[in-house]
């Protein structure tokens, strides 16, 4: 008996949804695992889903449970976007990203920091003790603090702790003697934890995160997208958002910004 026609009609459909949503304005959003996905989601999503509702490009957030499976996904070109500075890496040079914007406010920095009761007072106490990294792919929190101790000839005992949060966590419970972080995530932990940390030393400035986009995503999608970040910092009704993401919104920003991101990769061998 054959089949109706609506049904062979709808089993139509289903098998070309795929196909129809890939030629749709559909967007992979690739964000680098400084938090746990459930905060990456609770930052990231809404402010996605403003930059849609501006554009009408849809950007689906995307995330591997570790840093080293995000960054595994985009060196298979699987974002069309993302926010990391990963991308500076040599390994990564030839898959032609480029920068079109950065999270806006003040530059980055490596914080060395203890706990608040801590006896250690300086880099050179940190000889031989347990100093806790978000990932040995990190820039700011593991290749900037890499090349500080190096020049200063102290060793440490590496302890990877998964993402910034999880690293202070570690300092906070005792799991470790210190931690190098990001600047603005210790700020951010601080606060939402309420607890308080001695910082030993703090690096040079380095420009934050860049939203990249990859090579094959339209021009104009690419314009979209870029005008849209920028301008949340200007839009009363993105106010809420930021708030939530603590976030001062992003501003402009090119590859150029960043030679000094990868001089510290290089310095390292990566």
């Amino acid at each position: 008996m054959p089949f109706p026609r609506r049904l062979l009609l709808l089993i139509f459909l289903v098998c070309l949804w795929p196909w129809a949503a890939g030629a749709g304005e559909m967007y992979s959003f690739g964000v680098l695992n400084q938090q746990s996905p459930q905060l990456t989601a609770l930052r990231w999503n809404p402010m996605l889903k403003y930059v849609e509702g501006k554009t009408g490009v849809e950007l689906r957030l995307r995330m591997g449970p570790t840093v080293q499976d995000t960054d595994a996904m985009m060196g298979r070109g699987e974002f069309d976007f993302m926010f990391t500075n990963h991308n500076f890496q040599r390994e990564y040079d030839a898959l032609g990203y480029k920068v079109i914007a950065r999270w806006a406010g003040d530059p980055i920095r490596c914080a060395f920091v203890v706990r608040e009761d801590s006896d250690l007072a300086t880099l050179k106490d940190l000889r031989g003790k347990k100093l806790a990294y978000p990932s040995a792919d990190a820039f700011v929190a593991y290749a900037v603090p890499r090349v500080i101790l190096d020049r200063q000839g102290v060793k440490v005992v590496e302890v990877f702790a998964g993402n910034q949060d999880a690293a202070l966590s570690q300092l906070t419970f005792h799991r470790v003697d210190a931690a190098a972080v990001n600047s603005r995530f210790l700020k951010q932990y601080s606060e939402r934890n309420q607890v308080a940390f001695k910082v030993l030393h703090e690096s040079e400035p380095y420009p934050d995160l860049a939203v990249i986009v990859h090579p094959r995503v339209p021009a104009e999608v690419s314009e979209k997208v870029r005008a849209a970040l920028v301008g949340m910092n200007k839009d009363p009704a993105a106010a809420a958002i930021l708030a939530r993401a603590q976030s001062g919104g992003f501003e402009p920003a090119a590859d150029h910004d960043y030679e000094g991101v990868r001089r510290i990769y290089r310095a390292i061998g990566q």
